[in-house]
Formats: structure tokens, sequence, C-alpha cells
């Protein structure tokens, strides 16, 4: 019902004479779902101006799998080369993925773990959100079986300085072109088969000086995702380490 002027001019006689916290309590009291519907609105518009504002693009995705570098290492690994690649640190970034852990015997006190990190692996391979991957020799074993790690010859054989700096540490990996292993899971008599061959398709990094002062107990292997949308960047990136 439309108030007349006399009742408006009460109302905003009466609202005058409340005191404060009652002036509040009558607002909210009267204009509750608006003022909430303001809020989600203010705060929405908020959070999509931060993300723009703090958003930045992946120059390159490093993941590292049973390999833990320590902080100096991973800001070598990260930051130091985005600005090695003449990018600009306040919107460009090497998204990192650590503490991956992959195996074929893992106890049972660590198999959970060694599951969910397989999955988010091959979620990352299979959405193209990993380029390159940092790992000890098992890893390394498992993603060259599974032909989830890229040829390297003919990524580097356009970079003869490069080839000729590796020349020594590429790594030939065992990809399995096809096996009987869902037969021989289902049942052990008969025997597991599977038809392999040799690539080249890893680099022991643990020499390089960048690698090599992080002190690893181990060696530790990179390897190139076979489907990854930034190889051209993934080869700067294996430069810029084995410098």
């Amino acid at each position: 019902m439309k108030l007349t002027e006399a009742e408006r001019a009460e109302n905003r006689a009466s609202f005058s004479a409340m005191s404060l916290p009652d002036k509040l309590g009558y607002i909210f009291e009267y204009y509750k779902f608006p003022l909430v519907l303001a809020l989600i609105a203010a705060v929405a518009l908020g959070s999509v101006m931060y993300n723009r504002l703090t958003h930045k693009d992946a120059l390159i995705s490093v993941g590292c799998a049973n390999v833990s570098p320590g902080t100096d290492l991973i800001t070598a690994l990260s930051g130091d080369f985005v600005k090695a690649e003449g990018a600009d640190p306040a919107r460009t970034e090497v998204k990192m993925l650590l503490g991956l852990y992959l195996s074929r015997d893992a106890t049972v006190r660590d198999h959970q773990y060694a599951y969910a990190s397989r999955l988010k692996v091959m979620a990352s391979v299979a959405g193209g959100q990993l380029d390159v991957l940092l790992m000890n020799r098992e890893a390394f074993d498992i993603m060259a079986s599974g032909g989830y790690l890229m040829p390297l010859e003919p990524l580097l054989e356009g970079n003869a300085a490069l080839m000729a700096r590796l020349s020594g540490s590429l790594e030939k990996g065992t990809v399995i072109l096809r096996d009987n292993d869902v037969e021989h899971l289902l049942d052990e008599s008969v025997p597991y088969q599977a038809d392999t061959e040799e690539v080249v398709n890893g680099i022991l990094i643990s020499g390089f000086p960048l690698i090599k002062q992080a002190g690893f107990s181990g060696d530790v292997y990179l390897g190139v995702i076979v489907n990854s949308p930034r190889a051209d960047i993934a080869l700067r990136y294996i430069d810029y380490l084995t410098r």
C-alpha cells in the first residue's frame, strides 16, 4: 500500500529519533534480503577482480615425482626460469606439481598415496597440463613403459649444441607397445607377455651443476610429456637446466 506524504514524514521522524543500534536493527529487519543479495554480489565481484589481478599464465608446467627439491631448487626451477626467459614474473609462472609418488610396489602404508599421485599425473597428462617431469629411476620406468614420455631425439635434433651437451646423458626407456596385462591379472596362470621397444625418452640430469648442487641422494631424470602443448618451451627448459 502506498504511503501518504504525512505517513512518510512520520516514519522519517520516528527513524530519526531512534538510537544507532535501533536504526541498524530496523534497516536489517526491513532490508535484509536486498542487503544479503548486495553482499553476495560484492563478494562475487571482488573474487572475480582479485582472480583477474593475481592470475598468472603458466609458462610451463613441471612435476616432481619421487624427488623432493628444496626451497632454493624450487626457486631455480620456477621463478629463475621465468626471469631467464625474459617473461614478466608478475604475470607469468612456472606451475609446479610437487610431492608426487609413483611406484609399482607400494606398501600398504603408502599405497593410497601412490594411487592418488598416479591419478593426478594421468589427469594432468590427459588434460595437457603437464609438460616436464623430474623423477627418480622408478618413476622414469613407470612413465616410459606407459608411453607417457616424448621421444627426445626429434625434439633435440634442431639444436646441435644442446644435443652434443646431452650426448652422454640421454637415457632409453622401455615402452610397452602392447601386453596381456588384463588377462594376466584376471588369471595368474596366464604368463605375462609384452611387445616393447627402447626409446630415448629421458635425460639423466643429476650431474649438471643446477641439479648436482641440490644434493639429491640418487639419480634424477627429466622427461617431456608426450602430449605437451609447450614442447618448444620444454626444449628451452632442458637447455636452462643443463647449462
